[in-house]
């Protein structure tokens, strides 16, 4: 990855990370300006080719965690952050990202879940036995962080050699 594309997606994440754990949202008016000047570099940097290259991350993205906000997982704040970062890296990056960012989030949820509930109440929870007067307990949780750890952890992999990007 290009030098300048790389501090854009550090900017972008320490950004949306400091939002997302501050205020709980990652902003429009931070990730869709992202992606237009993203792709906007591609195109004018590099081409074409890498222009579509990115876009089809861009769509990617899209496709990979919408499910997940149309399941109320993840909001769409973290849809639009992770298409973002496809405007400014590639589908390879973007692919390696969401699931080291997923890995994450799975850990970090199964651990708010047993702080917050016990070991049983969070059994309870992923058997789906909670009963109808019990609440439930909300472990919607900032995933920007994730991504941010995700990309750290791609680069330090990187810098390392253990596999060639």
């Amino acid at each position: 990855m290009a030098g300048a594309f790389e501090i854009g997606v550090w900017c972008l994440l320490v950004a949306a990370s400091i939002t997302d754990i501050l205020w709980g949202k990652v902003y429009n008016v931070l990730t869709l300006p992202s992606i237009l000047l993203g792709l906007a570099l591609q195109i004018f940097l590099h081409g074409s080719s890498q222009f579509t290259t990115s876009l089809l991350a861009v769509a990617l993205g899209f496709a990979i965690f919408f499910p997940l906000y149309f399941a109320k997982i993840m909001a769409a704040g973290d849809v639009k952050l992770l298409m973002a970062i496809g405007a400014w890296t590639d589908p390879k990056t973007l692919l390696e990202m969401a699931g080291i960012s997923v890995v994450l989030g799975a850990l970090v949820g199964l651990g708010l879940m047993l702080v917050t509930r016990g070991v049983l109440g969070t059994l309870s929870s992923l058997n789906n036995h909670v009963k109808p007067t019990e609440k439930k307990l909300s472990t919607r949780m900032a995933f920007a962080p994730a991504f941010l750890c995700a990309f750290f952890i791609l680069k330090i992999a990187e810098a390392r050699g253990w596999f060639v990007h």
